[in-house]
């Protein structure tokens, strides 16, 4: 089994009671009932890669700036700055 971390947190005194009466009924710890409601009711996060924002961002592998290139021309789609003629 993997080490366990402990955890203490507070409950109303009925839910003490009910959490302890589902676990006499299954024959297993209090600390066990938690775990498997948490395990049921908490999902794992998914990696970086899978996560939307994370796409959005990129990952800082882009090739930058072309030369005469602002960031106000990538931000704005249009050149921000007045070419001298």
């Amino acid at each position: 089994m993997a080490r366990m971390k402990r955890l203490q947190i507070s409950l109303e005194p009925e839910l003490d009671q009910s959490l302890m009466r589902l676990a006499r009924e299954q024959g297993v710890s209090k600390a066990e009932i938690v775990r498997r409601c948490l395990r049921d009711r908490v999902e794992p996060l998914p990696p970086i890669e899978e996560d939307p924002l994370f796409a959005s961002f990129g990952t800082g592998t882009g090739g930058g700036l072309k030369p005469g290139e602002t960031i106000d021309d990538v931000v704005y789609g249009r050149k921000a700055h007045l070419d001298d003629d």
